[in-house]
């Protein structure tokens, strides 16, 4: 897949360009790994509600299999966090390959206990933590302003990917041989990027300026980069000079503006459903359609496949916060429908027999209207608002909020739609996206073609200094 998604990227950009996204796509196998971890519930949980599996498992047991990951997912956003200002933005991208063949090697010894899944799902979502954190701010890093919208949705086009692999893997073999198979995928990680350049940034914020003048002309192609250089090491020099402590975070406007800005949109975002959705998406379908579970959300994770490709082409044509509020709107449309359509399927007598299908189209419409903004995005704007100095202390805070919203709104999903029906969590999914669209539209800052400094010189107030150079 890398070969097609960097023709279709790099039509119309220039050969100049070929660096930054070999490095980032290779960087982006990592989270093709963790787009398996995230997905692997999916057809897994299945077989481990059946007799396939040598022990029982109630329904209550399997959602926190879905959710435990976000311990670990916590644990891996502090950990990767702390280690990318230390060891590097690559290295701590690398050392992510860990925690993943852990996981993978002791789902594959799960069928001797059932606690094996619940560490290998802490473990994997440590592996998962670390590269939510880290990997944004290496793409944003080692990209130029013009193209750092279209390179940041690399990592949601592998993470789908991931997804959309282990779930027809998941679902045509049992969970050992799948385990083996995608313990594969940390291995070609390390292989294909061990060899490219760490960010300029990491390298200037350690005072190596000669190093980042040579990753810098090996990732822009040309010997010509001494005004970037001097540029970057101003940039860099200024937001390291704030001291960067967790108080900072809170204290220093342009910081505290950053991080509610991130906190309220990772909720907005998680509260759409998203995650439930990853979660149940085959039961889901398999309960409300005639239609095969597997072919079902096979096709579900392909639109997010497609949607992911075509974003690569106008978020930085369109900008953050238009495809933001409109994504918002229209996923509000499409959940509100569902709830409706849920009311009239559990809470009245009506025949619905003639649509069975509906849900399953609604869905789909669901990952275009999601993958439109609110889908790809976010990893975009955590690794553009931070400042350099307070960026790994926030991310790692952050990370407590994205698993702690992932796992309340997937646990609400599964806990309402049981006890009081399905209609119940679409309609919850459905106001909160309808706050998330007042949010987007009037909060979220254009990021779009501005260098980070200036990003942070729009959010200390300082106007006159957005015009900085875009390239």
């Amino acid at each position: 897949m890398t070969l097609p998604v960097i023709k279709t990227i790099l039509e119309g950009q220039g050969s100049a360009k070929l660096l930054q996204y070999l490095a980032c796509t290779s960087a982006c196998v990592v989270v093709f790994t963790v787009g398996i971890h995230l997905a692997w519930t999916g057809p897994s949980l299945r077989k481990i509600l059946s007799p396939e599996y040598p022990h029982d498992v109630t329904p209550d047991e399997a959602s926190y299999i879905a959710i435990v990951s976000c311990v670990g997912h916590v644990i891996g956003g502090f950990s990767g966090s702390t280690l990318s200002d230390t060891m590097g933005r690559k290295y701590t991208l690398l050392a992510a390959a860990v925690p993943q063949v852990s996981s993978f090697i002791m789902i594959y010894f799960s069928y001797y206990g059932t606690y094996l899944l619940y560490c290998a799902r802490v473990i994997g979502g440590i592996g998962e933590g670390v590269v939510v954190a880290v990997l944004p701010t290496y793409l944003a890093e080692v990209s130029s302003p013009n193209i750092r919208g279209a390179i940041g949705t690399l990592s949601t086009l592998f993470a789908r990917s991931g997804c959309l692999f282990i779930n027809l893997l998941g679902s045509y073999t049992d969970i050992h041989t799948a385990a083996l198979v995608c313990l594969a995928f940390p291995v070609l990680h390390w292989v294909l990027f061990v060899n490219f350049p760490e960010t300029p940034y990491y390298l200037l914020m350690k005072g190596k300026t000669e190093r980042a003048r040579q990753s810098l002309k090996a990732l822009r192609g040309s010997q010509d980069v001494e005004k970037e250089v001097l540029r970057l090491t101003a940039d860099v020099a200024r937001q390291m000079s704030e001291s960067g402590t967790y108080k900072d975070l809170f204290t220093i406007d342009s910081n505290r503006k950053a991080f509610f800005l991130i906190t309220a949109a990772r909720i907005f975002q998680q509260f759409t459903g998203t995650s439930a959705f990853i979660n149940y998406y085959q039961i889901l379908i398999e309960q409300n359609t005639d239609l095969s579970p597997v072919m079902g959300s096979s096709l579900i994770i392909l639109t997010q496949i497609i949607m992911s490709a075509l974003a690569s082409k106008f978020v930085d044509r369109f900008g953050r916060k238009p495809l933001l509020t409109a994504s918002a709107g229209l996923t509000f449309s499409v959940l509100l429908i569902l709830g409706i359509y849920f009311t009239l399927k559990d809470y009245t007598s009506l025949d619905l027999s003639v649509i069975h299908w509906f849900p399953l189209p609604m869905m789909v419409l669901f990952i275009i209207t999601f993958f439109l903004g609110m889908g790809v995005i976010m990893p975009i704007l955590v690794s553009e608002v931070y400042s350099t100095s307070i960026k790994a202390r926030a991310i790692s805070l952050g990370g407590i909020v994205f698993a702690s919203s992932m796992t309340a709104s997937t646990k609400f999903y599964q806990y309402a739609g049981d006890n009081f029906g399905l209609a119940v969590p679409f309609y919850t999914f459905a106001a909160s996206t309808f706050f998330g669209t007042l949010f987007f539209h009037f909060k979220v800052p254009e990021t779009k073609g501005k260098t980070l400094e200036a990003i942070q010189q729009e959010l200390k107030g300082n106007v006159g200094k957005n015009r900085q150079s875009m390239t």
